[in-house]
């Protein structure tokens, strides 16, 4: 069987000098998605930012082939992370229809389009409201994972990203990820994802992946991985 992700790299060979990280590799993980369906967003985008989670992107890859080999019972799926990926397998074709269907009603870029994928996100265990950020933020939405490096980078108050507690009023709730949104807006998407890349290159959790560059196309890497052969 051709590798999907050998085809899309394949697409975009000629360009990749013009068109750099956010814009290439976002675009590569949004082609993965829609060729791969439900299980290239779940066992894709979903177990990748479950696994960025308290840990280094570059442990990213090897906890995939864990998963791989040993399911939700995986050793890096602590606390409840094997919660989430169980909830999102379970209910993949509804996430999958709902991330398409946001998508063709309010668009990529709107507010109202953006808080509602975060929201959907927010539904997976172990998923707050910033990791579910991150999951729309792969898929192309204008959103972003404010985390720990840009709040300390940009000295933003935690409590601007801090995730609504369960016992929040949904309304409220909504009003927050409104907020958050609208924040992450102020400077676009494709800011905080070129920003952090090259922010986090080479530090010490990543010294492998020793530009920005080379951390975007790692997250390509960590998404479509077990997938090379039609996994």
């Amino acid at each position: 069987m051709v590798s999907i992700f050998m085809v899309l790299i394949s697409k975009t060979t000629q360009t990749e000098k013009v068109i750099k990280m956010y814009q290439r590799d976002v675009a590569l993980i949004k082609d993965f998605v829609a060729v791969g369906g439900p299980d290239a967003l779940v066992d894709g985008v979903v177990r990748f930012v479950l696994t960025t989670i308290q840990a280094g992107l570059s442990t990213c890859t090897g906890q995939a082939e864990k998963i791989i080999d040993d399911g939700l019972d995986a050793n890096c799926l602590w606390g409840k992370k094997s919660d989430g990926l169980a909830y999102a397998r379970e209910h993949k074709d509804y996430l999958y229809g709902q991330v398409y269907k946001i998508a063709e009603t309010h668009g990529y870029d709107s507010v109202e389009g953006c808080v509602d994928v975060v929201q959907l996100f927010m539904a997976v265990p172990n998923l707050g409201m910033v990791k579910a950020a991150f999951v729309a933020q792969c898929l192309g939405f204008n959103v972003s994972c404010i985390d720990s490096h840009n709040i300390k980078r940009l000295g933003i108050s935690p409590n601007l990203v801090k995730s609504p507690p369960s016992t929040m009023k949904p309304a409220t709730v909504r009003k927050k990820v409104v907020q958050y949104v609208e924040l992450c807006q102020l400077k676009g998407t494709e800011y905080w994802w070129n920003t952090w890349c090259e922010y986090v290159a080479g530090n010490r959790a990543n010294r492998a992946l020793d530009t920005g560059d080379v951390v975007s196309r790692f997250h390509v890497e960590c998404i479509t991985k077990g997938f090379e052969e039609g996994y």
